[in-house]
């Protein structure tokens, strides 16, 4: 963590000395990182001191596989927002709405499962006059932070390098954000020693436009504790392979047998040996026992789902199990972590809708940001007949709105209650039907009690 006293601090020399720490502490970090999600794990990069050797490179996807299951749980189902300020909140919908939401969330859930952290901008469009929120790749992204012991955001720097094809050189630009403006920079990508002004305008936020959403306090990836294990299973796969070469390249043994290079290569051609009394030949072979390696590879990929938290969907144990209690049970480590990653992605929205109503307000339009309540919904396969056994069993107990809210093919209780009621009005049909079925319900239920 960056701290300074004050935004005054942040001068040029400073700027430079933060970027060039960022590149040569943190960046390669994020780097490895963003490697194993796309498969290119450090197997790719083994050398055989033995050339001649097989050098095979076998590269698990287990990181994309850990961060696209957590991520899917986690927000594969829209958040969704409630407020007791319905206006205010079909306002604070259309821009979510604009600015495609859904899949914002999605990106900012992935980068705090791949890098720990989540960095979005807001700024206010001059060509649509809205409201707009975009991710920042936490590889470009510096917080900075004060000193007190809330460790309130005091400024963000971006930074990335600009490739100029009318002049072939590579710029790196450096963006310093305060809670009043938006600097832009420009330096040599090499031997960096001053900054050159590029522009400056305000953006009238009230403070630093940008929300920061943790994975964790430690702002650890998803599979950043397992890239051991997930190195030690690309090596025993890996070697694995390279014993089945060395077995494959069997070599013929002739005992108390003299032959030249031609009457060998004719008895191989012919696949025929003529041999003399007392002689003998067989193949030498490495003997490979696959059965331990096997157990340990077995034993590595059960460690890495165990660790990382994340189920293996693909286990026969698991897909055998349709009990939703079961299914609870065995994603109960995952339910642990994704309700720590709740909570803390939970304030970054609440740090982009403080910085709408900020904007909003000064459009003469404000709201309170708190007023939203934000609420996730896991997306694991529903069981529907038992749900909707719950809710009829629950009937006249629970709320209508909640028992409806339990259906996942209801997306808005709401709106789904005043259809029935509108059905009811309408058919007196159906109204009549209800009401049998309804006295016949509870006739049963009281006989079944009785009995």
């Amino acid at each position: 963590m960056i701290t300074l006293n004050n935004v005054d601090e942040l001068d040029e020399k400073t700027i430079l000395r933060i970027v060039e720490k960022h590149k040569s502490s943190v960046l390669p970090r994020l780097l490895k990182l963003e490697r194993y999600y796309h498969t290119d794990n450090d197997i790719n990069r083994r050398q055989m001191s033995d050339p001649t050797k097989p050098n095979n490179k076998v590269a698990n996807a287990y990181a994309s596989y850990i961060t696209d299951t957590l991520v899917g749980y986690f927000v594969g189902e829209p958040i969704s927002y409630s407020s007791n300020d319905e206006e205010k909140l079909k306002e604070l919908q259309m821009i979510l709405e604009y600015n495609d939401e859904a899949d914002e969330n999605t990106e900012l859930a992935k980068n705090c499962s791949i890098f720990g952290v989540g960095f979005e901008l807001l700024y206010f469009g001059e060509e649509d006059k809205m409201i707009r929120f975009t991710t920042i790749s936490p590889k470009e992204g510096i917080p900075i932070f004060d000193k007190t012991v809330e460790h309130s955001l005091l400024a963000f720097i971006r930074y990335y390098d600009d490739y100029d094809i009318t002049t072939d050189k590579v710029e790196t630009v450096i963006e310093v954000i305060t809670d009043t403006s938006h600097t832009i920079y420009k330096t040599n990508t090499t031997g960096n020693t001053s900054l050159r002004f590029i522009e400056s305008y305000n953006h009238y936020f009230g403070m630093v436009p940008v929300a920061i959403y943790k994975n964790n306090n430690e702002e650890i990836g998803d599979f950043e504790p397992v890239i051991s294990l997930i190195d030690a299973y690309d090596k025993m796969e890996s070697d694995s392979l390279n014993d089945f070469e060395y077995a494959a390249d069997a070599y013929l043994c002739l005992y108390g047998f003299t032959a030249d290079a031609e009457d060998i290569k004719q008895m191989k051609e012919n696949r025929v040996l003529l041999m003399d009394e007392g002689t003998n030949a067989e193949w030498l072979i490495k003997n490979a026992s696959d059965t331990n390696i096997e157990n340990q590879k077995i034993r590595l990929d059960q460690d890495i789902h165990k660790f990382a938290k994340c189920p293996n969907l693909t286990d026969d144990n698991f897909a055998g199990n349709t009990s939703g209690i079961a299914i609870e049970y065995k994603t109960l480590g995952t339910e642990n972590l994704v309700s720590i990653k709740e909570r803390k992605f939970k304030r970054g929205l609440q740090q982009r809708f403080e910085l709408i109503a900020q904007m909003n307000a000064i459009l003469g339009d404000g709201f309170d940001w708190r007023s939203i309540d934000i609420h996730f919904k896991r997306n694991l396969p529903a069981n529907e007949v038992d749900l909707a056994n719950m809710v009829e069993k629950l009937d006249g107990i629970v709320s209508a709105e909640t028992l409806l809210s339990q259906l996942p093919f209801v997306e808005d209780p709401q709106e789904e209650i005043r259809r029935v009621e509108e059905m009811k009005q309408k058919s007196p049909f159906y109204n009549d039907t209800l009401s049998l079925y309804q006295e016949n319900y509870h006739l049963n239920k009281v006989e079944a009690d009785n009995e």
